[in-house]
């Protein structure tokens, strides 16, 4: 018997209130599902890949590149010019006059041959005169564009000095000297290497005046016969 009825109080039915739930563990549910969606999410975000990492480059700097290119085509221009002057003096008539001094047969010889190798055409029979005014006339008969001699002087230790002098064919003036110094057996052979060095700029142009119409410095010679009978 209940002590409802027992006491003689009427007996009401009351349903059991349900627990509440307890705060703590409420909210570690909820951790746990948002621990669940942000897990959801990373897998299903696109996968982003870094950036690959730069590596130094071994490229050279601009400036040495860029000297490098104005190196060569410094290069080119000179090889060019080169060519441009060989060119200019191919055909061209020098004259090469006797030299003074020692041993100048064999300096001489060698200029000979270095000039016909840039394929100009050597007169070496004419002989030297005293003035401008008779190179001028002399080249103008004989359509030379230069006249090349010079001087080769012995010094001490076997050593030699050869000075070769351009003298224009138009004009009858010189147009350089040029000095090669070095051991007296080898000095011919220097000569001829390093003649159109430095001196070819010089030949190309006397050829390139030699080619433009002379003027005419001097009146024609005119013969008087003597007096009709």
């Amino acid at each position: 018997m209940s002590l409802p009825s027992a006491l003689g109080l009427p007996f009401t039915s009351v349903a059991p209130t349900a627990c509440p739930r307890a705060p703590a563990r409420l909210s570690l549910r909820r951790f746990f599902f948002a621990l669940l969606a942000l897990a959801v999410v990373i897998g299903a975000a696109p996968t982003v890949e870094a950036a690959p990492r730069r590596t130094k480059s071994h490229a050279k700097p601009r400036s040495i590149a860029k000297g490098k290119r104005l190196s060569a085509g410094a290069a080119a221009r000179g090889k060019s010019k080169a060519d441009m002057a060989e060119a200019a003096a191919a055909g061209g008539k020098i004259a090469v006059l006797a030299f003074d001094g020692a041993d100048t047969y064999s300096v001489r010889g060698h200029v000979i041959k270095a000039l016909t190798e840039r394929g100009m055409k050597v007169e070496a029979t004419l002989p030297r005169v005293d003035t401008v005014e008779q190179y001028r006339d002399m080249g103008a008969v004989m359509d030379l564009a230069a006249y090349v001699h010079g001087h080769v002087k012995e010094l001490p230790a076997d050593h030699a000095i050869a000075t070769i002098t351009i003298r224009s064919g138009v004009t009858g003036q010189k147009l350089t000297t040029v000095t090669f110094t070095g051991y007296r057996r080898g000095l011919p052979e220097d000569v001829e290497e390093k003649l159109w060095d430095r001196l070819g700029a010089t030949f190309a142009r006397a050829c390139v005046d030699a080619s433009k119409p002379r003027p005419h410095h001097n009146k024609p010679m005119v013969i008087e016969a003597g007096t009709p009978l």
